[in-house]
């Protein structure tokens, strides 16, 4: 691998404005600074509903802007929250959309690492498990270690930011992990 930052491309699986998931991924951001490149991916919104029909000559705009954001990162990094036991639907509405066409999608052989927030103590557990077994189907090369942050809304400091040290650390290692991912993957094509 070059000197150069790896870019990373982080999506919160939460459309909410006030989401632990983005506020995680900002910590993150803070946490890499000079290691990485990591830009926040702000479509999530935009994504239509998943159609076959849309695919080919058909596809909308706003997931070509997805799948070469995807494509252009060395790695992806996931936060998700966890609604009703589960993976959100617009973040698996992403999945999908960057999973096609099938065995050639942008996730495919791309790096990624999934980490959670939530404000039950669990830390979106079962969304992060979740969403680790969907990367692996559509072709991602899974970054093993995770970041699972329970009781969220009690761990923000008086600025609405993660800034203990332990979130910091955790957040480190994941990044640490993915590097190490990406540096196998170049190692083994």
């Amino acid at each position: 691998m070059s000197d150069q930052k790896l870019k990373i491309l982080a999506i919160a699986g939460s459309l909410r404005r006030g989401s632990f998931n983005k506020t995680l991924l900002n910590a993150a951001k803070d946490v890499a600074q000079d290691d990485f490149d990591i830009s926040i991916y702000e479509g999530l919104g935009e994504l239509p509903f998943f159609n076959q029909d849309l695919e080919g000559e058909n596809l909308p705009e706003s997931v070509v802007a997805l799948n070469k954001a995807i494509v252009d990162a060395d790695a992806v990094l996931i936060s998700t929250p966890e609604y009703s036991g589960a993976t959100p639907g617009v973040l698996k509405n992403l999945l999908d959309w960057g999973a096609r066409p099938g065995g050639s999608g942008a996730f495919t052989g791309k790096s990624t690492a999934v980490i959670g927030a939530s404000p039950t103590q669990y830390g979106a557990s079962r969304s992060v498990d979740m969403t680790s077994k969907i990367v692996e189907a559509i072709g991602g090369v899974l970054v093993e270690r995770k970041v699972m942050l329970g009781s969220a809304h009690e761990r923000l400091d008086s600025n609405g930011v993660f800034s203990d040290e332990m979130i910091k650390k955790s957040l480190s290692d994941v990044l640490d992990g993915i590097a190490q991912t990406v540096q196998k993957t170049v190692s083994v094509s």
